[in-house]
């Protein structure tokens, strides 16, 4: 039977992959006549064009990014002593005269990477608070997006299972609704509404994590209440260079994957492939869905929640010359993903399958005309298809099985314009977006729906005071407008199509000031917008009313921080970081949902909610050999309702305390750590009665790297403790997992 059940996997997964198929050809198509024209010398992927710039960033970042100095891959901590480590990372070399400090980035090398390239966002030069996560932090570990985030100040994730379940972000007590997730600056955001689930973004092609909360750099189009992160995919780099990985783990998890990188003058490649599933059929404690019946309760494995999926990645570039560049990428990714029913019944059949394609086009001219003007052009399209299929009725109201499609086409002008006192940035972007959603079951006409999207935003970041005080305002207007088409329902009522449009202009600006060459402070103020989806607006085929009424959702953010960050000449302390910051959101016409006494459910505007908290952080390194990262945060959400019922209740489905802790220590080749994770107080439901029980996690592992091989064995939740994010879906106790890497070609010997 397992090895049926392997079989039509692979089956499906070949199937699926055909579909990637004539891209690839294409695509080789149509770099072939000039990989035949290429020389052996080779360029950089962006020239920094005027010297001014390491004036303004006292760095030199030159065009083919900065050599590694630790090519072990940075364990070993006597080699982190000309670094500063922040609470989540973060490295400057010791002794540089440089006022303006890096924000919050999680080192787990002195590697710096890949050079930048216009359009990414300059984190010597934004007030924004953030965090960045290198490759290197997750690279031996069987997990997704969603379980690296989880760790990180500000950040909560909440999960319906086990590994590959439905997963969604907040960041600072938003919505995941409130939060924008890209793709190496493309939105997955879709306007079907619901979120991003992390639980279908795979760790196998990043190349690392940027997490911005609270505020968004003015190189991602659209604003966002909770904030935004940029999911950044493997990057092409000179010479060749392979990678393989496998790995298994507890429930039947299986991993395998891996990359080849190309780069031997002028033209470039990059294809990564990846496979993962598991049967998630851990063991829980089932109370049959009566909580105060103890009589039933018995403990069983999970059934029906298994799922594989695949992601492949194609990049393949082009240097014109040291200043103009193009870019195409190619990504899908495939998922059979079951869905188990509340009752665990092992009866069950219903299952959702998703399958996303992201197309992008770059073309990148820096130092237009020799003024220091650098210019991207982005041409995106994006589609996403989701079947549903509870045909038997065993998960939600009556039978159902529904296909849904989105389909995006996009283009983005991003400019920027850099002198030795200021950076001015531009970015106008334009989107058409339509979904098509068809059931097939009922022979009800589709209404098909389509978004039609406008942002233009303008940001100046000066530089005052021999560059200690950086000022940085900017400017969104967004204009969108939204249709439903007519049609005619199942018993001949004639359905009028319905539209409606808005625009809108919201401001921000940051400042950060060094107090002292170790000290600083950053401040943000802004405004944002969350247009209502389209299942908010027009409704979903009877079970939920659509309310082409609604208002957006407004908000405005203000955080205030100190960041502290200083390296010893010393062999028993080798740095020390803290950081703290105070934030609070008001958000007006909070979007919710109510129902009324047949279950039919409608979107509705509420009055108000509140949202403020506290994020801190620490990390030292000492002894040459010990890591110590430490992270809290405590925010309070309200509801400020006019209705009795839920008026000064807290908001649902946030956690009000979560805290990490996390120590290392190397000894060689060997890196051992360990780390809690606890979360405190959190509520099901809007009127507060459904209370979560408060989670501690406790997890430990071990890491080996030696020239070209690597390998990582990690123990999860090893107290086997059950918790719910959400009421009714246990995630798993104790779990084991290991998995192991070779680099045969561009890996340390």
């Amino acid at each position: 039977m397992a090895l049926l059940t392997g079989l039509s996997h692979w089956k499906r997964l070949c199937r699926k992959s055909f579909r990637f198929l004539p891209s690839v050809l294409f695509i080789f198509l149509a770099v072939q006549p000039a990989v035949s024209r290429c020389e052996s010398s080779s360029s950089p992927l962006r020239a920094l064009p005027v010297d001014s710039q390491k004036t303004m960033f006292s760095a030199d970042k030159s065009a083919e990014g900065a050599e590694d100095p630790g090519a072990d891959g940075g364990e070993n901590f006597a080699q982190l002593e000309e670094m500063v480590v922040t609470p989540e990372g973060g490295d400057r070399p010791a002794g540089e005269d440089r006022p303006l400090q890096l924000d919050d980035v999680v080192v787990t090398s002195v590697k710096q990477g890949t050079a930048l390239q216009t359009g990414d966002v300059d984190f010597e030069l934004t007030p924004v608070f953030f965090t960045v996560i290198d490759r290197l932090q997750f690279e031996g570990k069987i997990m997704d997006v969603g379980e690296i985030l989880k760790k990180e100040t500000g950040i909560q994730i909440r999960r319906a299972g086990g590994m590959g379940s439905f997963s969604q972000v907040s960041i600072r007590g938003s919505s995941s609704e409130q939060v924008m997730i890209y793709l190496d600056g493309i939105a997955l955001n879709d306007a079907s509404g619901g979120g991003v689930n992390l639980g279908n973004l795979s760790l196998s092609d990043v190349k690392q994590i940027e997490a911005f909360r609270g505020f968004t750099p003015i190189n991602f189009g659209s604003a966002s209440i909770g904030g935004a992160v940029n999911i950044k995919t493997l990057r092409s780099e000179k010479g060749l260079k392979t990678d393989v990985s496998a790995g298994a783990g507890s429930f039947g998890t299986y991993q395998g994957g891996g990359y080849v990188n190309y780069k031997p003058s002028e033209w470039d490649c990059l294809l990564s492939f990846d496979y993962l599933e598991s049967d998630n059929d851990f063991e829980f404690d089932n109370d049959m869905g009566t909580q105060y019946n103890p009589a039933d309760d018995r403990t069983e494995k999970r059934h029906n929640a298994g799922f594989d999926q695949t992601s492949l990645l194609g990049k393949f570039g082009y240097d014109f010359s040291e200043n103009t560049r193009l870019d195409l990428l190619k990504q899908y990714f495939s998922k059979h993903q079951q869905i188990p029913d509340w009752r665990n019944n092992e009866s069950t059949r219903t299952f959702l399958d998703t399958e996303r394609n992201v197309t992008a086009l770059k073309l990148t001219a820096d130092n237009l005309g020799y003024t220091g003007l650098n210019t991207a052009a982005t041409f995106t399209h994006v589609y996403k298809e989701e079947e549903y299929d509870d045909s038997l009725g065993q998960i939600g109201l009556g039978k159902q099985h529904t296909v849904d499609e989105t389909r995006r086409l996009g283009s983005q002008v991003f400019g920027e314009w850099l002198t030795d006192k200021n950076s001015l940035q531009v970015s106008l972007e334009f989107n058409y977006e339509t979904y098509e959603p068809e059931d097939k079951l009922k022979d009800i006409p589709a209404r098909d729906s389509d978004r039609r999207l406008f942002n233009a935003g303008v940001q100046d970041t000066v530089l005052l005071m021999d560059e200690r005080l950086m000022i940085t305002p900017s400017l969104r207007y967004t204009y969108i407008k939204d249709k439903l088409e007519s049609a005619t329902s199942a018993y001949g009522i004639s359905l009028e199509e319905r539209d409606r449009d808005n625009s809108y202009a919201v401001p921000q600006v940051g400042v950060k000031y060094a107090l002292t060459d170790d000290l600083s402070l950053k401040s943000n103020l802004g405004q944002y917008v969350r247009e209502p989806s389209f299942y908010e607006l027009f409704g979903d085929r009877g079970l939920f009313l659509g309310n082409t009424d609604l208002e957006e959702e407004k908000g405005v953010n203000f955080d205030i921080g100190l960041e502290y960050r200083k390296t010893f000449q010393t062999a028993r302390v080798n740095s020390i970081s803290f950081r703290t910051t105070y934030f609070h959101s008001k958000i007006d016409d909070l979007i919710t949902r109510s129902f009324d006494a047949r279950g039919v459910g409608k979107s509705v505007n509420l009055a108000e909610a509140r949202i403020y908290g506290l994020e801190t952080g620490f990390t030292v390194a000492f002894l040459d050999r010990f890591n110590f990262i430490a992270n809290a945060t405590m925010q309070e959400t309200e509801n400020l309702e006019d209705n009795k019922a839920y008026k000064g209740k807290k908001l649902p489905g946030r956690w009000r305390n979560a805290y990490m802790a996390r120590l290392e220590a190397v000894f060689g080749d060997f890196t051992l750590y360990g780390e809690y994770v606890g979360d405190r107080d959190m509520y099901y439901d809007t009127p507060n009665l459904l209370e979560a029980e408060d989670k501690d996690e406790f997890n430990v592992g071990v890491k080996w790297a030696r020239g070209k091989w690597r390998a990582e064995l990690e123990a999860r939740n090893v107290g086997d403790e059950q918790y719910e994010d959400f009421n009714g879906f246990p995630m798993p106790g104790r779990s084991f997992y290991f998995k192991v890497g070779y680099t045969p070609f561009g890996g340390d010997e």
